[in-house]
């Protein structure tokens, strides 16, 4: 099995939970779960994927994220060395600058704009203290995201963390898997906005005739 095989079958499970959880649907989350269980995943990794969805998805879903998880694959998560502030700065300085390149510098501008506190709380809670924290590897941090959005149908974000998954190196299969998990289900307009998002980060529809 090559490595964009691999990453895709390791992270399907994951991505098929997060996106649940987004749509609400607890049911398949827990299957999701118990087939990430099954395919050998650490429950470290099912873990961090329910605490990312603070970021992208809110605290109640990741709340009963962990709960669902709790209950469908019992153990004991560990509190985690999470460092300073000072530390979520600097590791968020490094992740927001590897998921958006060249245009890292304007993404600060354009949020700076928005408002301050908002662009400060981007980098150190969320590329900082969130994204950047281990049990789970960069790139499927980034499918994971893709999940999320494209179930949530924040189109502007999703288009970001398409092309942050592959400047992460995540295969495009995997990606197209990732913004599939995050679309199914959802309805037409979901799976519209998740074409458009394709179209503008890659130039061309997802393969199969625009559908994800």
């Amino acid at each position: 099995m090559g490595a964009s095989r691999g990453l895709e079958e390791r992270a399907r499970p994951l991505l098929a939970f997060a996106a649940a959880m987004t749509h609400g649907r607890l049911g398949p989350a827990a299957r999701a779960l118990a087939a990430a269980r099954r395919a050998g995943i650490p429950r470290r990794a099912a873990e961090e994927t329910a605490l990312m969805l603070v970021l992208h998805a809110g605290y109640p879903a990741a709340l009963e994220g962990a709960r669902v998880l709790h209950r469908a694959w019992p153990g004991r998560a560990r509190r985690t060395r999470e460092g300073t502030p000072r530390d979520w700065m600097r590791r968020g300085e490094r992740r927001l600058a590897r998921v958006y390149g060249a245009a890292a510098p304007r993404l600060r501008r354009n949020v700076r704009a928005l408002h301050p506190d908002l662009a400060r709380w981007m980098i150190e809670q969320g590329y900082g203290r969130v994204l950047s924290r281990g049990g789970l590897g960069a790139a499927t941090r980034e499918l994971v995201a893709v999940a999320v959005l494209a179930a949530s149908g924040w189109e502007r974000q999703l288009v970001s963390h398409l092309l942050g998954a592959a400047r992460l190196g995540a295969p495009r299969a995997a990606i197209r898997g990732a913004l599939a998990a995050g679309t199914r289900g959802g309805g037409a307009a979901l799976a519209a906005a998740g074409a458009r998002a394709w179209r503008i980060a890659f130039g061309a529809a997802p393969r199969g005739g625009g559908r994800v």
